[in-house]
């Protein structure tokens, strides 16, 4: 029975979890807690002694989720759209908050960019699966939800948190451990397929009810509806991101929405407002007084703050910034601070007083306020994460932002360089990003990814005055990177070799490209060191860093054995959880929807990925792009209601066709291009694929066997298109299509082969 397995697997997971977790936190006291080693076993022992009166609550249980399910199932056919696209709504909504929240928690999951999306396919598509199946267990999801964010909240603050961060061998970090030991390597792999695991299970209820609820309408109907929740529900996500709402906001809304389901059976709704309300009361304790979160539309961002220092700035839990103050009062016979205000300063030494500056990820403002104290005209402060750039407004001692001379910009640097028609003396690149990761809901794309290319260098080259010079600052952990750097610069600027200088802040190497450097050499300087021939070293390996391989943190190409090996776990999982949950799968299976699903995840993470160059890496246009995915299924669907099935052979020939030309474009230089064009035909072309997939799934919709077979094949497709997604960190994202096309080809096969 399906209800036992749940709450079970449930409570083992959990279990095991808070084990874990709890070990790990006195993991360093061994000794004085040496009963935590056993507390594995007397889990087992006190659930052995306890499963007798377990069993009857289950049972219990069991008997109020019948009156639920017959609930739902009286719901009022007038008004049985509306349920459908709110309990859609409410999947994608859930969906992007649980990927929101685990991002913020731990920055791993930016590593792992798809874990937590497999993780809410698994159980959406077991859940769609389950669509005639009694009973229903909505009344589960919320306290389900509670128990994941609780754990994961309470472990963000223990001194595992930083064991969390960067689990991968193939890619750099800035001062962040990764696992190498096998102790480190179990604790970050054991947490992950655990948290994917829980997931999963939390996310079946939600499908189950989506699904019984769509098999009271005609296929291609309920499926309309479904699709209009779903845009409902990320246009309410991407306003309360815009709004910069913190977790207790996602988590009320949620609860509205899904309270809506057990309104008529009170039993079912004390549980859910009780998880909710104790979820609430965990995120309001203050575990660290000196700390103050923000949630940006980007990531979590957190001001610390210490008696008689500026506030620092933390993203997704690691460092990214000091708030200096730099100013002449200041650091006069303050030796320190002197050599700091020496490095912001380093490129005006090759380009003083510029009337004209660019300064890329401005941050809270340190690199503003060095074009200001070195004489610079004119000043474009481009920063893409609008709190950190009220951050530098509210708290920089110096107030940059307020001068004059300076135009505040929220836009992400690679757009706005290519879109602007100003020429620059100077092109300054800060610390961009710290080097810190985006959240999952960009698709796992790094924030700084395609500003550090040799076609973005190029972009960037092309915006300077005559003997204009790019200086960009960069925190190196291993030659490999520096070298990285020098190449690309090297090759934007045809052959000509950047500067290095080593400036000892935050670790960081400084490169100044430009036509006219040699004029202006630093020969001797107390803070700096020119490093040059470091990296002009031929001997060190590294690949530069394209457009179509945008890694800067991974220095040379090399297959992700790490990402192999999670795969085949999470795999092994998911195919656990099929067997159990819908053991009568193999009779209720769409090949057709299944592959559909693959190629559709694929062609999707390419759109993003090339839009993203088109119109930036923000989370406006990212929602934008899920939103205009979801309008044309919409009309896909609508179009197949009116008219009827198109042919096969046509909806898969454009298909195949308009893929191939996607394809053509990533081999297009698409600087050249005007940006009325870039934002226009690119667009079209790449968002072509997607229109016609969705009328060859709304065609398969029609002839399968039930709306239930058809959205379940295609999520749990979905999730195979997730894993060969880590292919392009090899082979790069134009392979994308390539798989794309085999994917769509296996999805023609199988729909003629079904005629």
């Amino acid at each position: 029975m399906v209800i036992p397995s749940l709450i079970i697997s449930v409570f083992l997971v959990g279990g095991v979890l808070f084990c874990c977790g709890y070990f790990l936190l006195h993991a360093v006291n061994i000794g004085k807690n040496i009963i935590l080693v056993f507390s594995p076993a007397l889990l087992m022992i006190f659930s052995i002694i306890l499963w007798p009166k377990f069993n009857r609550a289950l049972a219990l249980v069991s008997k109020q989720l019948e009156k639920h399910t017959d609930a739902i199932d009286s719901l009022p056919d007038s008004h049985i759209g509306l349920w459908i696209a709110l309990a859609a709504g409410l999947s994608l909504y859930i969906e992007l908050m649980i990927i929101r929240v685990h991002s913020s928690y731990f920055q791993l999951f930016a590593y792992f960019k798809n874990v937590s999306l497999l993780s809410c396919f698994l159980g959406l598509g077991i859940g769609y699966a389950r669509g005639s199946k009694r009973p229903l267990t909505t009344p589960l999801v919320l306290p389900f939800l509670a128990l994941q964010i609780i754990f994961m909240y309470i472990l963000r603050f223990s001194r595992v948190a930083e064991f969390l961060q960067n689990p991968i061998s193939e890619q750099v970090a800035f001062g962040i451990w990764q696992a190498r030991e096998i102790n480190h390597i179990i604790i970050v792999y054991g947490f992950l397929i655990l948290i994917f695991a829980f997931n999963a299970l939390c996310f079946i209820p939600l499908g189950h009810l989506a699904s019984r609820l769509m098999m009271r309408r005609q296929k291609l109907v309920s499926y309309s509806w479904n699709l209009i929740g779903s845009l409902a529900g990320i246009l309410l996500f991407s306003s309360i991101s815009f709004m910069w709402a913190p977790p207790s906001i996602w988590i009320i809304l949620a609860a509205i929405a899904s309270l809506a389901f057990l309104r008529k059976h009170i039993i079912s709704l004390i549980p859910s407002v009780l998880a909710v309300i104790i979820v609430l009361a965990f995120l309001a304790v203050p575990f660290r007084s000196y700390e103050s979160d923000v949630y940006s539309p980007y990531q979590i961002l957190t001001l610390v703050f210490s008696k008689n220092r500026l506030p620092v700035v933390r993203t997704s839990n690691t460092y990214y910034q000091q708030i200096l103050d730099l100013s002449e009062d200041n650091i006069r016979n303050n030796e320190q601070l002197q050599k700091w205000s020496d490095y912001y300063a380093l490129p005006y030494y090759f380009k003083p007083k510029p009337e004209q500056v660019l300064v890329v990820g401005s941050g809270t403002g340190n690199d503003v306020a060095a074009a200001i104290r070195n004489g610079a005209g004119e000043i474009d402060a481009v920063e893409i994460d609008p709190a950190i750039l009220q951050f530098g407004k509210k708290f920089h001692p110096e107030s940059p932002y307020q001068v004059s001379n300076v135009n505040a910009i929220v836009n992400d640097a690679r757009a706005f360089i290519r879109d602007t028609d100003k020429r620059y003396d100077l092109i300054v690149y800060g610390l961009l990003d710290s080097h810190t990761l985006l959240s999952g809901r960009s698709g796992g794309i790094r924030l700084d990814s395609y500003v550090y290319t040799v076609e973005a260098f190029r972009e960037a080259r092309n915006k300077l005055k005559d003997g204009g010079i790019i200086s960009l600052t960069f925190s190196l952990l291993r030659p490999e990177l520096g070298r990285k750097l020098f190449l690309m610069l090297e090759e934007a600027f045809d052959g000509l070799n950047p500067i290095v200088y080593q400036t000892g802040y935050e670790g960081g190497h400084t490169f100044l490209a430009g036509e006219e450097l040699k004029k202006h050499i630093l020969h001797q300087h107390p803070t700096f060191k020119e490093v040059t021939t470091r990296f002009a070293d031929s001997k060190i390996r590294t690949d530069k860093s394209t457009d179509d391989w945008p890694f800067l943190y991974m220095p040379v190409r090399k297959y992700p054995i790490s990402y192999v090996v999670m795969i085949l776990v999470l795999l092994a999982i998911s195919i656990a959880y099929i067997r159990q949950f819908i053991p009568e799968s193999g009779s209720g299976f769409s090949i057709p929807c299944f592959f559909l699903g693959a190629g559709f995840m694929l062609v999707e993470t390419k759109g993003i990925t090339e839009l993203a160059l088109v119109y930036g890496s923000t989370w406006m246009v990212i929602s934008i792009v899920i939103t205009s995915i979801l309008i044309m299924a919409f009309l896909a669907n609508l179009i197949v209601m009116k008219i009827g099935n198109p042919s096969t052979l046509i909806t898969y020939g454009l298909l195949f066709i308009s893929l191939i030309a996607g394809l053509g474009l990533t081999f297009t230089d698409l600087s050249s291009f005007t940006p009325w064009l870039n934002r226009t035909i690119i667009p079209a072309v790449l968002t072509l694929p997607l229109f016609f997939s969705g009328f060859a799934f709304s065609t398969e919709l029609r002839k399968s066997a039930s709306v239930a077979v058809a959205l379940s094949s295609n999520l749990l497709g979905a999730m195979l298109g997730g894993f060969l997604e880590y292919n392009s960190m090899y082979f790069g994202f134009r392979s994308l299509y390539l798989l794309a096309l085999i994917m769509y080809g296996f999805a023609f096969f199988g729909s003629m082969r079904a005629r």
